[in-house]
């Protein structure tokens, strides 16, 4: 199913709950095999029999409940101390008004002293708790599936949730304990009450205790130790158990229990692994199973249309009561009612709960009917919300029509030079120190650095973005990473006291989005170059360091792609080069610091020959420029194919610029003998590549373009022969291949196209 729904973009638990209906009684027993001359038996006999089916079921419920501790171990409620009060009113007001328009819709249906119109008006009380409420889980997992989990709509979308969410627990709790206070079987209800609130001391003063000593006392990057997961799993079954024997569902317990356990690295994180399997097997046999049971042959006419009204009037509802309130907050209309399309989404919350009514043993025919109703309208309502937020959404809107900074122009204002540093691990650190204090930040031209930590989202389902105080942060005994990393700028700011400052961040989001933390930033900080570290798949057995396969896995190779694509400035591809030079934090006085650019020609060219510019007057730095010519070969039009896109350039607009640049380094040379510039004639490719090879023992950081707008006959060749890593242009591709053998830093420089 899933292999033909997901071309029209539909989400998994389409097809899941698709492909149980499939398989139901009331499509297979259309199918039926003869097995005497008097009677024949559906197909469904014979692939589910009754008491197979049943452990199958036992599985689906185990699934369900171990996923929503899952879910609450993700979770973290302190998120909404951080929210501000907008998210409250917000989702007060969007739930308050879906459960008003349900009810109101529910009640003023034609009543018939019919017993079957009397059962309908019972159970649209249960449509209204379904499709009235708002679980966070299923607006995180589906955002994330998006890629829009850090995206503006998106963390609106996660406060807002969160809210409803814990607002309509907390309705459903007071509810059971009225009921509960109010029951004709006293015996029962005291006991209840007990267990309930043994539970709730457990979970809240013995085990969020105990998970918070063992995350102190689990030395980072270690393993949780086996024996502390294994009791944690013992404590969900008891959890589940003890909400069961109240009367609650046996999920509510285990939700509180997840609650409890701190989310993200090392516990979090941990159970978050150990569960994957309920993720990738056991839910989906949930789904199906759900779609399993609907029985469509017991809707009517009257059934479908009351139900379905009942549906309407809540989703209605809950886009007016997000929409007002969110416009009077200064949302914007087309965001507000994306907004309000989101909060609708539906999954595995909901699909439990229908799940369990259909289990029930006193279900009559018109609950199963309305319960078939809502299986399909829940399915109907994911299948078309999810591609169109999917599509109306784009958020690269923010920053695709900002006029971005680039190196160049931040040169010609001499006004600071703003970088935004993307660090994954400690090992990034030494050669993205000496790359920004070669650019020799001066009073006249400082040097902002933002520095972002990327910390990929493990254990957690909302992304954070923390903004960290150098005056404020204290110094540990046991700093995190993200406590090296700064503490290591921090000493770089001080040995440049008032040329340097340094603020920064630390970013928890999936890879798939995290691009557009990226972009945000740089365009809120307006920064004029990223330098995004990257390692190459087939470098790393060359290297020795133990962190980089971290980060050069096919999540970071995405993370780089979708930055090149969205980029509101320029960004710097930094491969870290091996040699005493990169990996020291100082330079060593006896031994110049070289960089050598090699300049064909076009944006990309000139940006990077703009950054070594700024490192021209520094005493330790040794430039040289090596531009390579090659025989004329304009086409008649006076221009030329930018490669692979579709974008067609004036060569000779391109030239003028290239050789003004170029005569401006030359000035310099005259007067400064740690300047050298080259000019290398090739005539076809090869050449281009030998003249390449030639210089890779010549330098400890190479500048270059990603892209080159030159002569076609140089670099003729080179995008079919090195294209292993096509983020990296068929040069970059060239010089930090293994068999290149560099021992410096290389940084390949993309300028954003803006063709104005």
């Amino acid at each position: 199913m899933h292999m033909t729904l997901s071309r029209f973009h539909q989400p998994l638990l389409v097809s899941q709950i698709l492909g149980g209906i499939l398989a139901s009684p009331w499509v297979l027993s259309s199918l039926s095999i003869k097995v005497s001359s008097h009677m024949s038996v559906g197909i469904n006999y014979f692939l589910f029999p009754l008491n197979g089916f049943q452990v199958v079921d036992m599985l689906a419920h185990f699934s369900s409940m171990f996923f929503i501790f899952k879910v609450g171990v993700q979770m973290d409620p302190k998120i909404l101390k951080r929210a501000g009060r907008r998210p409250y009113i917000i989702g007060f007001f969007c739930m308050l008004c879906s459960y008003v328009f349900g009810l109101q819709i529910s009640h003023r249906l034609p009543k018939n002293d019919i017993l079957a119109l009397k059962l309908l008006h019972k159970s649209s009380d249960r449509v209204v708790d379904l499709f009235g409420s708002i679980s966070f889980p299923v607006i995180a997992y589906v955002l994330d599936d998006l890629k829009l989990l850090n995206s503006d709509l998106g963390i609106s979308a996660i406060h807002i949730s969160m809210v409803a969410d814990f607002l309509h627990m907390a309705l459903k709790f007071f509810s059971f304990l009225r009921q509960i206070m109010r029951g004709a079987n006293h015996s029962y209800a005291l006991p209840a009450v007990l267990i309930l609130l043994g539970t709730v001391i457990y979970i809240f003063f013995i085990m969020r205790p105990a998970a918070s000593w063992i995350v102190k006392n689990t030395p980072e990057g270690r393993p949780v130790d086996d024996i502390y997961i294994t009791l944690i799993m013992i404590s969900v079954l008891l959890c589940g158990l003890a909400s069961e024997y109240c009367g609650l569902n046996g999920t509510v317990g285990v939700f509180l229990l997840g609650l409890a356990i701190p989310d993200g690295p090392p516990l979090g994180s941990a159970l978050v692994q150990k569960l994957r399997i309920v993720s990738v097997f056991f839910m989906p046999l949930h789904m199906g199973i759900v779609g399993y049971k609907t029985n469509i042959h017991l809707v009517t006419f009257g059934y479908f249309w009351r139900v379905l009204l009942v549906i309407l009037g809540c989703i209605i509802g809950k886009i007016i009561g997000l929409f007002i309130p969110a416009v009077l907050f200064g949302v914007s209309p087309r965001d507000s009612i994306l907004l309000g399309l989101t909060m609708n989404l539906k999954g595995i919350v909901e699909v439990s709960q229908l799940n369990t009514w259909l289990d029930s043993v006193n279900t009559k025919e018109i609950f199963s009917a309305s319960n078939t109703i809502m299986v399909l309208a829940l399915v109907v309502l994911v299948a078309v919300i999810t591609p169109a937020v999917k599509y109306l959404y784009d958020p690269s809107s923010k920053y695709s029509t900002y006029k971005g900074k680039s190196i160049l122009q931040s040169n010609e204002n001499n006004s600071d030079f703003r970088v935004l540093v993307c660090v994954h691990t400690q090992d990034d650190v030494p050669g993205i120190i000496r790359i920004i204090e070669a650019s020799n930040p001066t009073k006249l031209h400082p040097l902002t650095i933002y520095l972002l930590h990327l910390v990929e989202l493990v254990g957690r389902a909302s992304p954070l973005l923390i903004s960290h105080s150098l005056k404020e942060r204290a110094s540990t005994s046991n700093p995190t990473k993200s406590e090296r990393i700064i503490n290591v700028f921090q000493q770089f700011q001080k040995q440049n006291q008032n040329l340097v400052s340094v603020h920064p961040f630390t970013t928890i989001s999936p890879y798939a989005s995290m691009h557009n933390d990226i972009c945000t930033m740089s365009v809120d900080k307006r920064a004029a170059l990223v330098i995004f570290p990257f390692c190459r798949q087939d470098s790393i057995s060359l290297r020795d360091d133990l962190a980089r396969p971290i980060d050069s896995d096919r999540a970071i190779k995405t993370l780089l792609q979708n930055l090149l694509r969205n980029t509101p400035c320029s960004v710097g591809i930094l491969v870290d080069g091996s040699n005493l030079q990169t990996k020291s934090t100082c330079f060593f006085p006896d031994t110049p610091y070289r960089v050598v650019v090699l300049f064909f020609g076009g944006p990309d060219d000139r940006e990077a020959l703009a950054f070594a510019m700024n490192m021209i007057h520094h005493p330790y730095v040794f430039v040289t420029l090596v531009r390579f010519y090659g025989p004329a070969s304009l086409s008649s039009e006076g221009v030329s194919d930018y490669h692979n896109e579709s974008v067609r350039i004036d060569i000779g607009r391109n030239m003028f610029l290239d050789d003004e640049l170029v005569d401006h380094f030359r000035v310099n040379t005259m007067h400064d003998e740690t300047l050298i510039y080259k000019e290398v004639e090739v005539k076809d490719g090869a050449e281009t590549i030998w003249a390449v090879r030639s210089l890779n023992q010549d330098f400890d950081l190479m500048l270059v373009g990603r892209q080159q707008i030159s002569d076609s006959k140089i670099i003729s060749g080179l995008n079919e022969n090195w294209d292993e890593c096509g983020e990296l242009g068929s040069i970059g591709d060239l010089v930090t291949s293994p068999d290149y053998g560099a021992e410096g830093s290389i940084l390949i420089i993309h300028r954003r196209r803006d063709i104005t």
